[in-house]
């Protein structure tokens, strides 16, 4: 008599389940595009807290000086400067960087006690609804109740910001947890929201539109892309087979919380990374955009070029596809030259790009000479200062998995992200020195 054996079950392996038409790595294309994305209606107007003068080349700053203007006068410029104007780009930055340090501090030490699913899921839609809100406020006078509005605006934005770094911790959490490539695909999708963003500006100036449209169409843009992003996020949560084998494993609900001593035999070992986004963050903070922003076109006053489109174009869309460049050049060709030497590099960056930028051609200056009058002088500076920018920012992220074992990749990336969050509040204001040594 044949003995009946059961039938021979395979166990999928990771060669087996493949990302079909590469979903999932879309997905954390556009998550890291979303991290990024909705705060350049926030962001440009703290990026170009410097050039309140100059307000017209910047349509997005424009708009919340117009909500906080002087309604008696109704014009927007440096004479009728209203306190609620002039406290805008200081309260934003302390509500982001608090915010910011706060909520990392939380997913870091008590995180965990949610499913990575849902810290992905629910921030998103808690962010989606309070830039819905914002947008709304868009076209809405808030002339009679300017002070409210503007209580509101710093309480939409630590809400937008908490549910930000949330979501953005978690995913750093799923990433431990797939190939490599998926890192360089969210990293990828940070880079493509400066592109996206000054492709919109340029735009605007160009057709000529209201700051009050381009500001409806800045929020409802972020708007569906959140939107887009929620929903491939939830289909893939549950029915894409590759995100759901790879993420079995997880460490969620049941995972232990990392001790203060833990977090610090964590840094002593990925402290290169840390090091590196440290530089990093203190050449931006203090040069770009603080003072590129105030850099003016060697022919200003001759054409549209020089005086409308100068800046947007050289100032923020060159260097922000130069960045786009130099992470793709970190993620794709994984061009290192070891961790120490990283440091270093990321260390001279910024001893040869913070006084280069300072002698551009950035107005008004009463101190400094300029050594660079020329726009080409001023563009290869950029082009350098960007390329550079684009890759450091990668690699110390992709330096951290070779500094820790698989089992504690998860804490490493959130304690690298911590320390920067921190490091950067700190250094905020950076950028208010340098133009006052111009």
């Amino acid at each position: 008599m044949t003995e009946n054996k059961p039938p021979k079950v395979e166990t999928p392996t990771s060669d087996s389940i493949k990302d079909a038409f590469w979903v999932v790595y879309m997905l954390f294309f556009l998550l890291g595009l979303v991290h990024m994305l909705p705060w350049s209606f926030f962001i440009t107007a703290y990026d170009v807290r410097m050039v309140f003068v100059r307000a017209g080349t910047n349509l997005a700053f424009q708009y919340w000086m117009h909500k906080f203007r002087d309604t008696s006068y109704d014009e927007v410029d440096s004479s009728h400067r209203t306190s609620l104007q002039t406290q805008f780009s200081p309260s934003l930055t302390i509500s982001i960087h608090v915010s910011t340090v706060l909520s990392q501090l939380w997913a870091l030490l008590y995180g965990r006690r949610y499913s990575v699913n849902m810290k992905l899921s629910v921030p998103l839609s808690i962010l989606l609804l309070f830039f819905v809100i914002e947008a709304i406020f868009i076209v809405v006078d808030t002339d009679s109740w300017q002070t409210g509005f503007f209580t509101l605006t710093m309480i939409v934005v630590v809400v937008i910001n908490v549910m930000s770094t949330i979501y953005g911790m978690a995913v750093y959490s799923v990433l431990t947890t797939l190939p490599t490539e998926y890192l360089g695909g969210y990293l990828n999708g940070q880079g493509m929201a400066s592109i996206f963003t000054s492709c919109l500006q340029i735009l605007s100036l160009a057709v000529g539109i209201s700051y009050e449209i381009t500001a409806l169409i800045y929020f409802w843009i972020g708007n569906s892309t959140v939107t887009l992003t929620l929903v491939i996020m939830l289909t893939v949560m549950k029915r894409n087979d590759f995100y759901r084998f790879h993420l079995r494993n997880h460490r969620d609900v049941d995972a232990k919380m990392p001790s203060i001593v833990e977090i610090g035999k964590i840094f002593k070992k990925i402290w290169p990374g840390s090091v590196i986004m440290i530089f990093w963050a203190l050449t931006g903070f203090t040069v770009h955009t603080s003072i590129t922003s105030l850099v003016v076109s060697e022919g200003e006053g001759n054409s549209d070029w020089n005086d409308v489109y100068f800046v947007p174009v050289i100032t923020f869309l060159l260097p922000a596809v130069g960045e786009y460049v130099g992470r793709t050049v970190a993620v794709k060709m994984k061009i290192s030259f070891g961790e120490l030497w990283l440091v270093g590099f990321s260390a001279l960056r910024m001893f040869v790009f913070v006084p280069l930028v300072m002698l551009c051609n950035a107005q008004p200056r009463q101190h400094l000479p300029v050594a660079f009058p020329h726009d080409y002088q001023y563009t290869i500076i950029m082009v350098a200062f960007s390329l550079t920018s684009g890759y450091l920012a990668s690699m110390s992220s992709l330096i951290v998995p070779k500094l820790v074992p698989a089992e504690k990749l998860e804490d490493a990336f959130h304690v690298n992200i911590l320390l920067i969050g921190i490091f950067e509040g700190i250094i905020s204001f950076t950028g208010f020195v340098s133009v006052d040594l111009l």
